[in-house]
């Protein structure tokens, strides 16, 4: 079973809405995206509750009704100012439009719902949903265990709708040949 949440107004980091990505050597290919919510967010507390409820479904004897997330389960839903990568680097450090937010990494091995504001579909050669945009996003919380010792909760990305455009994530290629312009033809000698 499965909690739905929605998520509005946030901004889109990773984006693989319009064609899945697989992110290790003979890994499935996934569509996914990360969601970057501001600790004061006005849905953040019906998201992590989704998330702790998918937990107590899934694992109930393992998920209290205290409310503290259990030792050893994952979930896809990151203080940002405390989690770290597999290297150990503190999230808000490694990405400074991390720095007091979460972070929610969601995915799908099905493409998920991709809409303007009107709830007309897009696609990715409109272009106007990219890695810093802000979107609304539909998405699941559901319990997983993957082999015998990895268990937690993850977001399913169920669909995408663009909200206002914000500041792309990443450089601008087209200025980076702006050095050289110039006269220096033969540059090879």
């Amino acid at each position: 079973m499965s909690k739905k949440i929605m998520l509005r107004n946030v901004r889109l980091s990773y984006e693989h809405i319009f064609k899945p990505t697989a992110f290790e050597e003979g890994g499935d290919p996934k569509y996914s995206c990360t969601a970057i919510i501001a600790k004061d967010h006005p849905d953040l507390p019906a998201v992590k509750r989704a998330f702790f409820e998918a937990g107590q479904e899934s694992f109930p004897s393992d998920f209290g009704k205290a409310g503290a997330w259990p030792k050893g389960y994952t979930c896809s839903l990151k203080d940002a100012d405390v989690a770290t990568d597999s290297m150990g680097e503190i999230l808000a450090e490694k990405n400074s439009a991390y720095k007091g937010c979460y972070i929610l990494e969601a995915n799908s091995s099905k493409r998920p719902i991709a809409i303007n504001r009107n709830k007309s579909a897009v696609t990715e050669e409109d272009g106007i949903i990219y890695s810093g945009c802000y979107v609304n996003l539909s998405l699941a919380a559901a319990g997983y265990t993957f082999g015998k010792v990895k268990k937690g909760v993850k977001a399913y990305l169920n669909g995408v709708q663009f909200v206002k455009d914000g500041e792309r994530f990443g450089s601008d290629a087209l200025g980076d040949f702006d050095a050289l312009d110039g006269d220096d033809d033969d540059f090879l000698g």
